[in-house]
């Protein structure tokens, strides 16, 4: 088992997960990787909330976990239930928590309200749909046509989508002919023609939210829709801010769905390190939305 040494305690971290876009940048020269799930091995004589033996994951940004070994300080750590799959533990920090985050903090969605995205089908997106599905909310997913779209189509709605469209049929939406109800809460990660036809599908007064790819863009489609508030979300800005008990909460939530089966890891392929050309060349140059996604695998034998 691989074995990672902490601020206050010691750490063992299996696995990686490597894809999006930061606005957030380290100080060079560190360690690379925001999150993973590690077991602990030792603590330190003051360290109380943590114990040897338990699996524990990070809750702070840009700790690096792209080693065997690391030193972490226990309020950055949260211990995590052993019955999560590895998978679903490496994967918990930044996609469920954006999309948690997301769908609480800006407007209040209700049971059988729908929510509309796009790059659904992306960690954060999937995280969407699953969350959605556990809270009776309906989602509108907008994939593209390539990549395989019929069994990514498959997929999102075997893990509770409502509906899955292509932009292109997104586009022939002339009047909002679905069985639900018109979205009031959009998450928009990529722009352009995705986020015109989610502008063009919005309930009234309803609420965007940019992210990921279009975090950075210029929120200029308000003369479209004047009626719609436009919010910028990323994660780690949220973490600067937001107490212990906030992200206990949050993080004990999606645990709690992941422990009884409602919530799985995004498609993935685990990588050994020495494989990291393999996972950076695919994701550098995969299109807006990839089949699958790199976790790295630090577990020693």
């Amino acid at each position: 088992m691989a074995k990672l040494t902490l601020y206050t305690s010691k750490y063992s971290y299996h696995l990686d997960y490597i894809s999006g876009k930061c606005p957030i940048l380290p100080c060079l020269p560190c360690i690379a990787g925001d999150e993973g799930v590690g077991e602990v091995v030792e603590i330190e004589d003051h360290v109380c909330t943590v114990e040897p033996g338990e699996r524990v994951v990070l809750t702070s940004r840009m700790l690096g976990t792209w080693n065997f070994y690391g030193i972490y300080h226990e309020r950055d750590v949260h211990v995590i239930s052993p019955k999560i799959p590895l998978p679903e533990a490496a994967l918990l920090t930044i996609a469920p928590c954006t999309a948690y985050r997301m769908i609480k903090d800006f407007r209040l969605v209700r049971p059988g309200e729908t929510i509309i995205q796009n790059a659904a089908n992306s960690p954060c997106g999937q995280s969407v749909i699953q969350l959605c599905k556990a809270w009776d909310i309906n989602t509108f997913n907008i994939v593209a046509n390539h990549c395989g779209y019929e069994s990514v189509k498959e997929h999102l709605l075997s893990i509770g989508a409502t509906a899955v469209y292509t932009l292109e049929e997104a586009q022939k939406l002339t009047t909002f002919d679905t069985a639900f109800t018109r979205p009031v809460l959009g998450l928009n990660c990529l722009g352009g023609k995705f986020e015109d036809v989610m502008l063009r599908l919005i309930e009234r007064n309803g609420t965007m939210v940019y992210y990921g790819c279009a975090f950075d863009l210029p929120i200029a489609k308000h003369v479209l829709r004047s009626d719609v508030s436009f919010n910028k979300f990323h994660l780690g800005h949220w973490d600067a801010h937001a107490s212990v008990i906030e992200k206990d909460v949050m993080m004990n939530n999606i645990i709690q769905l992941m422990v009884i089966g409602k919530f799985i890891a995004p498609v993935h392929k685990p990588l050994e390190l020495k494989d990291y050309n393999h996972a950076f060349r695919n994701t550098s140059n995969c299109e807006a939305f990839s089949i699958c996604n790199y976790v790295f695998d630090f577990t020693l034998p």
